[in-house]
C-alpha cells in the first residue's frame, strides 16, 4: 500500500512540475553554469548533471565537458572511503555517468561510452533507479547494433596484432559481468522475471566467447529461478538444457544436481495435480446433490494420460510426460467444469438451505440478547468505547512517531550534505592558509609572518628592547650606473643572499630592504636571549664573509659599512585592513642609522654604541678605539666603538 501511494504521489507531482522544467531556457542554464563554482558537493554534482544534460541537447562540445566534470567529481564524492554518503544519491552518480556516455557516444567514442553505460546500469540496479538503469540499456542495445571496434589509424595499425579482439573481448567481459551483477541484485530481492531477464542477456553474450561451462552455470540458475516462480514448462526445458550441457563437458556431479531439479519440478507438477483433484473434490457437494454420471470415454482417456505420463516419467523423458501431464490436467478441468455445470440446478437448493440455517442462527441469537443482562450491555459499551477510543490515540501516537521520524530523516540528510561540504571548505581553507603562509614568507621573514597571521585582527602596539642594525653598501650608485639592471640584480642576490642566512641564524628580522642595504632587527617580534650579542655576531659574521668573498673573487670587490644601536622601540602591526605592515620605530632606530652612515667618516666596516657594549662581555669583542662624536638630533655627545 505505501508504495502505491508513493507511485501516486510521485505521478502528481511529475505533472504539477513538468510545465516548470520544460521552460528551462539557455539564459536560465547560463546563468547556473556561472554560479556552478560556488556549488561543493552533490549540490554542485547535480548542476553539472543538469548543464551537461542541456548542452548535449544543444552544443555537444560543451555537453562534454560538463558531464566528464560531473562524472570526475561524483568518483570524488562516491569513494569507498566516504561514509557520510547516502546509498540514494548514488542516483546522481549513475546520472552522470550515463550522461557522459551519451557525450562520448556523439563523439563516436563506443568503448569508452559501453563502458559509461554498463557502470551506470550497475549503479542504477542497486538502488532500482529504473530510468538511468532502462535508458542505459537502450544505449547499449543501439551499440550492440552498431557493433564496438576499432577505427581509422588505430584499426590500420594495432588490427593486424589482434589488440583489438582483446580489447572487445575485455569489454565483452566487463558488459558480461556487469548484467551478471544486475541479475543477483534482482535475485536477491525476489524478482525472478528481471533476473532471469539478465541471466538469459548474460548467457546470449557468452555463446559469442564459447564458454560452455559458463553458459551451463547460468542455465543452471535460470532454470532453478523458473522452478522457485513456478514457471514450471520453462524450468523442465533448462534443466534439460543444462543436463546435455554437462553430459557434454563430461561434469557428472552437475548432470547428477540437473536431474535432481527436473525430479523436484515433477514433484511441484504431482502437487499441482493433487491440488486439481482436491479442489474437484471440495467442489463436489454431496448434500442436496444429484448423482453425476460419468462419460466412460473422457474418464479412460484421463486415465491413460496419467499412465503414460508416469511411463515417461520413469524413462527420464521429461518432455513427453510433461505433455501427458498438460493433456491429463486438461482433461481433468474438463470433466470437473461439466460436472459443475450438472449441478447448478441443485446449488440453488443448497444455498435456499443455507438461507434457512442463517435465520434459524439469527433468531436463536436474538433470543440469546434478549436473555443478556442490562449490566453486561453497558460494559460491552463501555468496552467499545474504550476500544475506539485506544485505536484514535494508537493511530495518532504512530502519525506523531512517523512524523518526527520523517523530520528526523530529512535532518540527518542534510546533516550528512552539509558536513560533507564543510569538509571540502576546510580542506580549501587548508590548503588556501598554506599558500598565504608561503607567498607571506617570501616577502617577509617567517617571525613577522607569524605574527601577523596570529594577531587576528588586533591592534596591539607594544614597546621591546631591541638591537637595531643598518647596514649600506659603499659606492653602489657608480656601481649600478655602469651596469645593466640584470648584473645589478645578480649581484644584489649574491651579496644579500648570504647576509639574510646570517641575520637569520642569529635570530634577526630583516625588517626592510633599502636598495645598497637593509634594516635588521633583533629582538622583535621574538626575543630569543641576549639580541645584543646575536647582533654582534651577525655583523661580524657579515663583514668577515663579505671579505672573504671579495678576496677570493667570488662577488665583485665590495666595502660595507654597519651601525649597530640599542634601545627601546615600537613594535607591531601598522596599517588597515587593507594592508598592513610589521614596523619598528623609535629614536634607537634612528640613531642606529645615523651611527651606519659615521662610517664613511671614520673609514670603518663596523660601529656599535655605548649601549651595545655595555650589553657584551669584554671578552667577546675588541675595538680599534673609541670615539665621543655628535650625530644629527641629539644634544650631547655619544660613545661609539670601531670594532671593524
Amino acid at each position: 500500500m505505501q508504495h502505491i501511494w508513493r507511485v501516486i504521489i510521485i505521478g502528481l507531482l511529475a505533472v504539477l512540475i513538468q510545465p516548470a522544467f520544460s521552460q528551462t531556457t539557455a539564459d536560465d542554464i547560463k546563468a547556473l553554469e556561472k554560479s556552478v563554482s560556488d556549488f561543493y558537493g552533490l549540490d554542485k554534482l547535480k548542476a553539472l548533471n543538469k548543464i551537461g544534460e542541456y548542452y548535449l541537447k544543444h552544443e555537444h562540445k560543451k555537453g562534454a565537458k560538463y558531464t566528464k566534470q560531473a562524472e570526475n567529481l561524483a568518483d570524488d564524492i562516491f569513494n569507498e572511503g566516504n561514509v557520510l554518503i547516502n546509498q540514494r544519491d548514488i542516483v546522481h552518480q549513475a546520472t552522470a555517468c550515463y550522461l557522459h556516455g551519451v557525450a562520448l557516444y556523439q563523439q563516436e567514442k563506443y568503448n569508452d561510452a559501453e563502458k559509461r553505460f554498463l557502470k551506470s546500469a550497475e549503479l542504477a540496479a542497486a538502488i532500482e533507479d529504473n530510468l538511468n538503469f532502462d535508458r542505459s540499456q537502450v544505449m547499449l542495445a543501439k551499440l550492440d547494433s552498431i557493433g564496438v571496434e576499432e577505427e581509422g589509424f588505430l584499426k590500420r595499425t594495432i588490427g593486424p596484432l589482434g589488440v583489438g579482439d582483446k580489447i572487445t573481448a575485455a569489454s565483452q567481459d566487463i558488459k558480461i559481468n556487469t548484467i551478471l551483477s544486475m541479475a543477483s541484485s534482482h535475485e536477491k530481492k525476489g524478482n525472478y522475471p528481471r533476473a532471469i531477464e539478465n541471466y538469459k542477456k548474460a548467457a546470449q553474450l557468452m555463446k559469442n566467447k564459447g564458454d560452455a561451462k559458463a553458459i551451463a552455470d547460468v542455465h543452471a540458475k535460470i532454470a532453478r529461478l523458473n522452478q522457485m516462480d513456478s514457471n514450471l514448462t520453462e524450468a523442465i526445458a533448462y534443466y534439460q538444457i543444462t543436463q546435455n550441457y554437462f553430459e557434454k563437458l563430461g561434469d557428472t556431479v552437475a548432470v547428477e544436481e540437473s536431474k535432481e531439479g527436473l525430479r523436484n519440478v515433477f514433484d511441484q507438477v504431482k502437487e499441482v495435480t493433487k491440488e486439481i483433484d482436491r479442489k474437484q473434490a471440495i467442489q463436489s457437494p454431496k448434500l442436496l446433490m444429484p448423482k453425476v454420471v460419468e462419460d466412460d470415454s473422457l474418464g479412460q482417456a484421463i486415465n491413460n494420460y496419467r499412465e503414460l505420463a508416469l511411463q515417461f516419467e520413469a524413462k527420464q523423458d521429461y518432455t513427453q510426460s510433461l505433455r501427458y501431464y498438460k493433456l491429463y490436467n486438461e482433461l481433468t478441468s474438463r470433466r470437473l467444469e461439466e460436472r459443475q455445470k450438472m449441478i447448478l440446478d441443485s446449488v440453488e437448493m443448497v444455498n435456499q438451505a443455507q438461507q434457512i440455517q442463517l435465520l434459524l442462527q439469527e433468531n436463536d441469537l436474538n433470543e440469546l440478547q434478549l436473555s443478556k443482562s442490562s449490566s453486561e450491555l453497558e460494559r460491552a459499551s463501555t468496552f467499545r468505547k474504550g476500544l475506539f477510543l485506544g485505536i484514535i490515540f494508537l493511530a495518532a501516537l504512530l502519525a506523531i512517531f512517523y512524523w518526527l521520524f520523517v523530520t528526523k530523516k530529512k535532518a540527518h540528510t542534510n546533516l550528512q550534505t552539509t558536513f560533507s561540504n564543510l569538509e571540502m571548505t576546510k580542506g580549501k581553507l587548508v590548503q588556501a592558509e598554506q599558500k598565504i603562509k608561503k607567498l607571506l614568507g617570501q616577502q617577509v621573514s617567517d617571525d613577522i609572518a607569524e605574527a601577523l597571521l596570529a594577531e587576528e585582527g588586533s591592534a596591539e602596539i607594544k614597546s621591546k628592547f631591541v638591537c637595531v642594525m643598518f647596514l649600506d653598501i659603499r659606492d653602489f650608485t657608480p656601481f649600478a650606473e655602469a651596469r645593466e639592471p640584470q648584473e645589478i640584480i645578480s649581484y644584489q642576490n649574491d651579496v644579500f643572499g648570504f647576509m639574510i642566512e646570517i641575520v637569520a641564524k642569529h635570530h634577526g628580522v630583516i625588517n626592510q630592504f633599502m636598495g645598497d642595504g637593509f634594516m635588521a632587527t633583533f629582538g622583535a617580534p621574538a626575543s630569543y636571549g641576549n639580541d645584543t650579542k646575536n647582533a654582534f655576531l651577525a655583523a661580524m659574521e657579515i663583514v668577515a664573509e663579505v671579505n672573504a668573498r671579495s678576496e677570493a673573487g667570488t662577488i665583485e670587490k665590495t666595502r660595507i659599512g654597519i651601525g649597530l644601536h640599542a634601545g627601546e622601540v615600537v613594535a607591531g602591526n601598522v596599517g588597515t585592513e587593507i594592508r598592513k605592515q610589521y614596523s619598528i620605530t623609535g629614536n634607537t632606530v634612528i640613531t642606529a642609522a645615523r651611527i651606519e652612515q659615521l662610517n664613511k667618516i671614520y673609514h670603518s666596516q663596523l660601529l656599535i654604541s655605548e649601549e651595545v657594549a655595555t650589553h657584551l662581555d669584554k671578552h667577546d669583542f675588541a675595538f680599534d678605539e673609541m670615539i665621543e662624536t655628535k650625530i644629527k638630533g641629539r644634544k650631547d655627545l655619544i660613545k661609539i666603538y670601531k670594532v671593524a
